[in-house]
């Protein structure tokens, strides 16, 4: 409910318009729902009404028959009914046509009702409830109306505070609250304006924090669950009417769930938390008991819900899923992500647990999920195509401690030495900037690039100063086709062939240079050096770059009398490419540009793989209709529009609200064909002008306008394609996103690294999302925004902090995904009898005990065991001693009897003791000094890591007795 209320009036005008209530009885089943249709009856009440009270969520069946996307073939039920082209509620018919015709009847019941304010007729009518509601608000007296635009009968209750299930008691309770509705009835201001503010209080209601028991509430009234088993003191389990199950931890301070692996995942935004389990990994025992089809054997998802509106959400999706077959589950869930990578992110977990080691696939899954769903299992491939994104400069990796600042992070000053040998201060970008900058820039002006740069020299070359006077130099070149540069006092040197003639030009003209003048270095350069076909790089400070260009033409002068500088010295050049923002500097160089106007830029210096790669993208070739790859799954757009199906026909995306929202390919084509064309532009999109613009297009002016925020974003990306065309002969893509890896970022002081930026990294304050923000940095004085492509994975060690701890401002902008240890990838390791995997899972049963669950030990430490095909006890004497007893050490603040306990030392014999503790020699203090003895002295025995015992000791007692 975000839209002016003159325009929410306008869509309802609009609907009425095309579905008037007298023309129902003769729509069609094709009218009615049609795969790709935007003017089908159902698209126009869940997508174009959507600003009139949403229904995104939940089966497609809740309209009681739908036109199927998906023709896979599905049995039919003694509930559901699946035909080649339509699926339906078996209640309603055996055939397609029978159950329209039903539920036609139905539609025009509860339309009739509505006009007539017979609210409980529609309480009983036989569809789906946010449907029938939706349908009785659209179609009631406008004039004096008895129904909101708020349709959940969860969000009702939260109103209410009340318990009460009839939306229809719930509805009249909540209008008669309603300061506008006159004596007679009648609206004095628009029904949206009492639909806002009742719904801002719905919001504080359901964003309030959830608890286990208010959980446990919830399930327990609603109508979609029932309950399996009486709840046990940890865990609740209850069933949907599709026999799916779901479990609730009662003994989590986090209202944790385990439900089913499912095509529910990746459509439910806002949990905290989301843990695929694999059928064979062991969990609570509780599930086996409250809620069997979740116990072990079968593949799981544990999500963790913050609030009520997450859950709801979540009950929305799972109710209407379809779950994925176990036998197929544990290999799919092994190679494709569960949703949309999150545009912030943070691994969580003891030390150990691969959190760094993990960073690569996360990365890999948001800028080249295929190849990672190709390469799952093969690490070497993975780690070669991160390295080679790496390289591109599409990843960046930081390590936050506890001197990084916010000049390391964003911007400061530097020092820097100008061409005459001045010491002057440049404010320099700090990684997290230049990243910015790099996924933010855009290509603004192309031509077409030298197939082949072997044998040209590439410049250097400084257009203005983009912060003094002549910055509108730079603005001019680009824009007239030619490069200039400042000195020479506007003589013309092309007599000149050498510097020496160069200088005695000046001389003769009255203007005496000094043999070491850098001048004469640049006018030799510029006019002799540089040849035709040669390559110019254009570059802002020296850290970042602009523009490259080609020579065209050889030097001549040219007068600026009437721009009354010296700015006359001449190239023609082709502007191959020009960046806004500029690029940093390291999407070409190997080192930072020098503050000299112009020189050659050796082979040594910039990247020639990165130069081809720049002069290879941004082409724009005519867009080839039809491609299937125009859009890849899981791009995003704008301030979280994921891409969950493209194909040849239609767009899906996934709305931030996690609502399904489709486009009809040909629909982003038409309008792609215009901006190509010069019809009009994008920003003519964003700013509706659309239907001013081609005044003779068939477009619904409806969906253009509705959907200005997104299309134009969607279009742009047709116009300009952010992956490698059909055709290229490119084997892997070239992403457009960025990704900030940053390594420890518990360990920096957040408010001094991010500054006033942490606000901007949200996705909703992302530029080009409907509330971003911009900000002015402090040495700069530039606005600064964060692109919605740039993605920041972050790694925690919990021993270090726990996330109890972590800086809220940063909890509440990450969502964050737990690394716990996994034992279980050590099932079946065995060293000389020990089981590693039972050895690890006992140590840390132990240490959660003592300690706890943020402290425990990672599986990373014993994989090396389970790649080599024969590990030797001296293997894992190392691990122990080089990291499980120092950890130890560290975890219990040199607590030895404790580190014993873990251990299980004290039920072995001493000389199976990893710790073992001596008396004091009381000779070494004398008699006058009392020392406890009990503490005695401890001491690491080495004897015992090369004793198997000592490790079988750790999971087995040699002797009776427990901690």
């Amino acid at each position: 409910m975000n839209e002016p209320v003159s325009e929410r009036e306008e869509k309802w005008s609009a609907f009425l318009a095309r579905w008037p209530l007298e023309n129902l009885n003769d729509m069609t089943l094709v009218q009615y729902s049609q795969a790709g249709n935007q003017d089908c009856f159902v698209y126009w009440l869940e997508a174009l009404t959507e600003s009139l009270g949403s229904i995104w969520g939940g089966s497609a069946f809740k309209f009681g028959i739908y036109s199927r996307k998906n023709k896979i073939e599905k049995a039919t039920t003694a509930d559901r009914s699946y035909g080649e082209d339509y699926a339906w509620y078996t209640k309603y018919g055996a055939s397609p046509e029978e159950a329209f015709a039903q539920v036609k009847k139905i539609i025009l019941s509860i339309a009739k009702a509505a006009r007539d304010g017979q609210l409980d007729q529609i309480d009983g009518a036989d569809l789906g409830p946010a449907v029938k509601w939706k349908l009785a608000f659209l179609y009631q007296n406008r004039e004096g109306p008895i129904i909101l635009p708020i349709y959940k009968t969860e969000w009702l209750q939260a109103v209410l505070n009340t318990k009460e299930r009839s939306v229809a008691e719930l509805q009249r309770r909540i209008m008669l609250e309603n300061p506008a509705t006159t004596q007679d009835g009648q609206q004095s201001t628009s029904i949206f304006n009492y639909a806002d503010t009742v719904w801002a209080n719905v919001q504080r209601q359901i964003k309030t924090e959830l608890t286990p028991e208010n959980a446990k509430a919830f399930l327990d009234e609603t109508e979609r669950f029932t309950p399996i088993e009486p709840a046990t003191k940890t865990m609740a389990g209850y069933q949907t009417s599709e026999g799916e199950q779901l479990g609730l931890a009662l003994d989590n301070k986090k209202t944790t769930i385990y439900l089913s692996a499912g095509d529910w995942e990746g459509s439910v935004q806002g949990l905290t938390e989301v843990e695929p389990y694999p059928a064979e990994r062991s969990r609570s025992s509780s599930l086996a008991a409250n809620a069997p089809k979740l116990a072990q054997g079968n593949p799981i998802i544990k999500v963790v819900v913050p609030d009520k509106a997450t859950l709801i959400a979540l009950c929305d999706a799972y109710e209407s899923s379809e779950t994925i077959n176990s036998s197929t589950i544990s290999s799919a869930m092994a190679t494709q992500p569960s949703s949309a990578p999150p545009l912030n992110q943070i691994l969580y977990g003891p030390p150990g647990t691969g959190k760094t080691f993990s960073t690569i696939d996360a990365a890999l899954e948001i800028l080249d999920p295929n190849f990672l769903l190709n390469h799952r299992n093969d690490r070497s491939a993975l780690k070669h195509r991160y390295d080679a994104l790496v390289a591109m400069g599409n990843v960046r990796f930081v390590t936050f401690h506890q001197s990084f600042s916010y000049e390391d992070f964003v911007e400061g000053l530097r020092a820097e030495n100008t061409d005459k040998g001045e010491l002057r201060y440049e404010v320099a970008d700090g990684v997290f900037k230049s990243i910015c900058h790099a996924a933010a820039a855009k290509i603004t002006k192309q031509a077409t690039a030298p197939t082949d740069i072997t044998g040209r020299k590439i410049w250097k070359l400084s257009l203005g100063n983009s912060l003094g006077d002549d910055s509108y130099i730079f603005d001019e070149c680009i824009e007239a086709g030619y490069a200039l540069i400042g000195y020479g006092a506007q003589l013309d040197f092309n007599s000149c062939s050498t510097r020496q003639a160069i200088q005695a030009h000046f001389s003769a003209n009255g203007y005496a240079r000094e043999d070491d003048a850098y001048e004469l270095t640049a006018i030799n350069t510029f006019v002799n050096k540089m040849k035709v076909g040669d390559l110019v790089v254009v570059t802002e400070g020296n850290f970042k770059f602009r523009a490259i260009g080609q020579i065209t033409s050889d030097y001549h002068l040219i007068n600026r009398d009437e721009q009354g500088d010296t700015y006359g010295q001449c190239r023609d050049v082709k502007w191959i490419r020009v960046y806004k923002p500029s690029l940093p500097h390291d999407q070409l160089m190997n080192n930072q540009f020098s503050q000299m106007t112009i020189y050659e830029l050796k082979p040594t210096a910039y990247d020639s793989e990165k130069l081809n790669g720049l002069l290879r993208s941004g082409s724009t070739p005519k867009i080839t209709h039809l491609a299937s790859n125009k859009f890849m799954v899981g791009e995003q757009f704008g301030s979280g529009y994921t891409v969950t199906k493209s194909s040849t026909e239609l767009l899906e995306l996934n709305k931030p609200n996690g609502k399904s929202l489709p486009f009809a390919m040909s629909l982003l084509q038409t309008l792609a064909d215009y901006v190509q064309a010069d019809q009009l532009s994008v920003d003519d999109i964003r700013d509706k002008k659309v239907f001013e613009k081609v005044p003779d297009t068939l477009l619904e002016p409806y969906i253009v306008n509705g959907y200005a925020n997104i299309l134009p974003i969607l279009v742009d990306r047709l116009v300009r394609p952010a992956y490698t065309y059909a055709g290229d002969t490119a084997q892997t893509s070239t992403p457009s996103a960025k990704v900030l890896i940053i390594d420890e970022i518990n360990r920096g002081n957040i408010s001094r690294i991010f500054g006033e930026l942490i606000t901007l990294i949200e996705p909703s304050k992302r530029a080009g999302a409907s509330e971003s923000l911009e900000v002015t940095l402090p040495y700069s004085k530039t606005s600064f925004s964060v692109p919605d492509n740039l993605y920041i994975i972050g790694t925690m060690n919990t021993a270090d902090r726990s996330l109890t701890g972590l800086d809220l401002a940063l909890r509440r902008r990450f969502t964050f995904r737990e690394m716990p240890p996994r034992p279980d990838l050590l099932d079946g390791v065995s060293v000389e009898g020990i089981d590693v995997g039972k050895l690890l899972a006992t140590l840390n049963e132990r240490i959660e005990v003592l300690l706890d669950r943020d402290h425990c030990l990672g599986h990373a430490y014993f994989m090396s065991l389970k790649t080599d095909p024969s590990p030797q006890l001296t293997d894992l004497a190392k691990i122990f001693r080089l990291n499980v007893i120092p950890l130890l050490q560290e975890y219990f603040f040199e607590d030895w009897k404790r580190i014993q306990w873990v251990l299980n030392d004290h039920r072995k014999p001493d000389n199976l003791r990893f710790i073992t503790q001596h008396p004091i020699d009381q000779s070494l203090f004398g008699n006058d000094v009392n020392i406890n003895q009990q503490s005695g002295i401890w001491r690491v025995n080495d004897s015992a890591f090369v004793a198997k015992e000592a490790y079988l000791g750790i999971t087995d007692a040699f002797e009776p007795g427990a901690v």
